[in-house]
């Protein structure tokens, strides 16, 4: 009897210490993390290598455990800070300002250049940005890329953009109204993001002024990161570089097929349009994923915000960009 209660002591202390380390154990111990990707409900053609990946077999390649979370539009942010997802793509104009003010996230990687235009009416008399002077612009919010791109636009050419005495009005409308704005003259002209500033431009319904893929200024920068949240990066590095590697193989695919990848993502319904429309679009982007890129983007964007008064003017920019880059070890520069 004694040794038989001596053993059942010796294995519940066992079974006991086996059990507290499990519980102290993170929930993703290393390779037995599945990511979340957040991917928005209705998507763009900036999530292209996302779709492609999947397709493809990229995050599979890599042995990446991962999962999908559809979101609302405008909600990635929330998502990231609150745990729901772990990565996904963003327009980087639209972050800083929130990094400024305490989002806490990581960028490794910039996806891509172009992506967002300023159109008028056919008949319209504007013909450059300076003609936009004294007009209304419609946007989707004052914090949206199709602001905060054409107002860098608009400041390098010694335009006011905002506040007392501005030289331009920003008038809000829901991304869906914004061409019937147009058509209707409530507005002088819309900021829009492809494939939807494309589809009116193709439709004989739009001129564009302003294409951060084609401007001079900007063509040449990447608009497009993969934020990731910061607990991610420190939890599950290997993880995220294996996420980011996939994504730097599948923006290598859609760079260089980008017909085969318009047919792909507009036939499997990830995208509206028509595979024309999209390829077009497509081939217009620079899909060459970057992680020096990602640095030289994120300090650009947070100093030409600051000059033209869209983040504070004590923000101290060098370091918002070093506690936002971050380079993930195991994740080359770029496939190019």
């Amino acid at each position: 009897m004694k040794k038989t209660t001596l053993v059942l002591l010796l294995a519940c202390t066992v079974l006991a210490g086996l059990s507290a380390r499990g519980q102290s154990e993170p929930s993703g111990a290393a390779g037995d993390y599945t990511l979340t990707i957040g991917l928005p409900v209705e998507g763009g053609l900036c999530e292209a290598p996302f779709y492609i990946a999947i397709e493809k077999g990229f995050y599979d390649e890599e042995g990446l455990k991962w999962k999908e979370f559809k979101m609302d539009p405008g909600t990635a942010m929330n998502h990231l800070t609150n745990g729901t997802i772990d990565v996904t793509n963003n327009l980087l104009a639209t972050l800083i300002q929130p990094i400024a003010n305490g989002l806490d996230i990581k960028i490794p990687l910039a996806l891509h250049t172009g992506c967002v235009k300023v159109l008028v009416r056919p008949d319209s008399p504007i013909r450059s940005p300076l003609d936009l002077k004294g007009k209304k612009i419609g946007v989707p919010s004052l914090n949206s890329s199709t602001k905060v791109i054409p107002s860098r636009v608009l400041a390098s050419l010694g335009l006011k953009i905002d506040g007392p005495g501005a030289d331009v009005e920003w008038i809000i409308y829901p991304s869906a109204e914004l061409p019937l704005a147009l058509e209707r003259g409530l507005v002088d002209a819309i900021g829009s993001g492809d494939p939807a500033a494309s589809i009116i431009e193709n439709e004989g319904k739009a001129r564009v002024i302003i294409n951060n893929a084609t401007d001079d200024n900007l063509k040449n920068e990447f608009c497009c990161v993969t934020p990731v949240r910061s607990a991610a990066i420190v939890e599950h590095p290997k993880e995220v570089a294996k996420f980011l590697r996939a994504i730097q193989k599948a923006s290598r695919w859609v760079q260089e097929n980008p017909d085969e990848a318009a047919r792909i993502i507009t036939e499997k319904k990830y995208i509206a349009g028509e595979v024309a429309v999209n390829a077009q679009v497509l081939k217009t982007f620079n899909y060459r994923a970057s992680v020096s890129q990602a640095l030289s983007a994120i300090e650009r964007n947070a100093r030409e915000l600051q000059q033209i008064g869209i983040v504070a003017s004590d923000l101290d920019v060098d370091a918002l960009v070093k506690n936002t880059f971050y380079s993930v070890p195991g994740v080359p520069d770029s496939l190019f």
